[in-house]
């Protein structure tokens, strides 16, 4: 079983894993509804991993399949349902700009935080999180509302004219972030270019 190897290992390395943040999950797809105690595969599968899963002596806590966790800084589920990824993001995407647009940064530092800390903590979740451009649509006019806010512009000022381009007389903020997927899977598919 791999937990008692999770612990030969952690026990031959010295090492203290903690039974309140381990946590076990499953899916029993190819199982019938009812089995033949009359539990659905989620209760089955709740009655074999519950308080059973030893490591180093201490119980994992279980997760239902539709229950999401946190791995990675994403919100993932065993049925893969990204629909807490994308509330998490929301929230997210909806707390720090709030924050910043009530703070007395500058215009030209509340464009480098967004650049630098808050689209690429959104950006990072991109290489495994399905979004649609309706999602990237919303978020990119969430940031786009914070920019116009800073620079003291009328919502209903053109996108078009906060965006990069500083030498046309635009304000350089980040561009769309409909173009981040993209950029991110040409960059796996390309080797970097040296800079020497």
């Amino acid at each position: 079983m791999q937990a008692n190897k999770l612990t030969l290992y952690s026990n031959w390395a010295g090492l203290i894993i903690s039974g309140s943040k381990t946590k076990v999950t499953g899916s029993l797809n190819a199982s019938p509804s009812k089995d033949q105690n009359g539990l659905t595969p989620s209760e089955a599968l709740e009655h074999q991993l519950k308080n059973n899963i030893l490591v180093q002596n201490q119980a994992t806590n279980y997760i239902t399949p539709s229950s999401p966790f946190f791995y990675l800084g994403v919100t993932l589920t065993m049925n893969l349902n990204w629909n807490h990824q994308h509330r998490h993001m929301d929230e997210n995407l909806k707390q720090k700009p709030d924050a910043l647009e009530g703070s007395y940064a500058s215009p030209r530092q509340t464009l480098n935080i967004l650049r630098t800390a808050i689209i690429p903590s959104l950006a990072y979740a991109f290489t495994v999180t399905p979004c649609s451009y309706l999602d990237m649509g919303k978020w990119d006019a969430m940031i786009g509302r914070v920019i116009k806010s800073k620079h003291n512009l009328w919502r209903s000022t053109l996108t078009a004219m906060i965006r990069e381009d500083v030498d046309g007389f635009k304000l350089g903020a980040p561009y769309h972030l409909r173009g981040i997927p993209q950029a991110l899977s040409s960059s796996t598919r390309n080797k970097p270019r040296r800079p020497f």
